[in-house]
């Protein structure tokens, strides 16, 4: 049994914050921008609802659609507050979509969910800061077991168009146009999509957010830095890391040899944290 832990939600590198983790255990959970304007998603930072009462727009003052550090910022507050989200995993229908395959440990993403099967767990871990103040780290919100697993490789553009229509609550699904995904119309080669379905136990989690990282100075390094906690390694059986520590800053996937079981007896059952 596996289990493949992803990293997911709006922080620094998008929306130019971490989301706060308040006193209580509870904390904020908001979906990464879209890339793009054009999506069957409807919820938007104006419409995402916060545990505070508040929308998600309430808290930002840009958001960077776009990955990468010279891609431009969008500051205009309506704009932010009328952007698409990412809606990705989507807690509510239990499905997780991502395209990211190299073999660099940052984006080894489809490969082990690909190795997924069903009854595995697929967990999601996101950066938060304490709302008060205090270093951010980035901590598992939720999971869910895993119902099925599909991808678009090698696919027709007729049997992508009814897989996408077979999953269309997926964030990938409701990105791409008339069964054309994302990267396929922005001719990025190699590309394809790996869909997870879920089933429960699984979901969001109410409050206390599991922390994986520790935050120290690693030797040969100038600056600290953000790694994987040594007793999550340890306990949840890390699979073959290609360097001890795991760093977390970039938001690397992460497969654990760890049973349903052991992991659910560890973590809990989501509706009940």
């Amino acid at each position: 049994m596996t289990v493949v832990l992803a990293g997911v939600g709006a922080d620094q590198s998008n929306v130019g914050r971490n989301l706060p983790l308040y006193d209580d255990g509870t904390f904020e959970y908001i979906p990464i921008p879209e890339k793009c304007s054009e999506t069957g998603e409807s919820e938007t930072f104006r419409t995402w609802s916060l545990r505070t009462g508040d929308v998600a727009a309430d808290l930002l003052s840009k958001i960077r659609p776009a990955p990468g550090r010279e891609a431009a910022w969008i500051t205009d507050p309506d704009r932010i507050a009328d952007w698409p989200l990412h809606r990705d995993p989507n807690f509510e229908a239990l499905t997780y979509g991502e395209h990211r395959g190299s073999v660099d440990r940052r984006q080894r993403y489809v490969p082990f969910l690909e190795a997924l099967e069903p009854g595995d767990i697929v967990g999601f871990y996101a950066g938060l800061a304490p709302a008060d103040g205090g270093d951010p780290h980035r901590y598992l919100i939720g999971y869910f077991t895993v119902e099925s697993v599909v991808t678009t490789q090698g696919l027709s553009q007729a049997e992508q168009r009814r897989l996408l229509a077979d999953h269309a609550d997926n964030a990938h699904a409701k990105r791409a146009d008339d069964g054309e995904l994302y990267y396929d119309r922005i001719g990025a080669d190699g590309k394809y999509v790996v869909i997870v379905e879920g089933r429960r136990p699984g979901g969001l989690f109410e409050r206390d957010p599991i922390r994986l990282s520790e935050k120290y100075v690693k030797p040969g390094n100038e600056r600290a830095g953000y790694y994987l906690r040594d007793l999550i390694a340890a306990d949840w059986n890390l699979a073959g890391p290609d360097a001890d520590p795991v760093a977390l800053t970039r938001k690397p996937a992460m497969q654990f040899d760890l049973s349903t079981e052991a992991f659910v007896d560890r973590v809990g059952i989501p509706d009940e944290r």
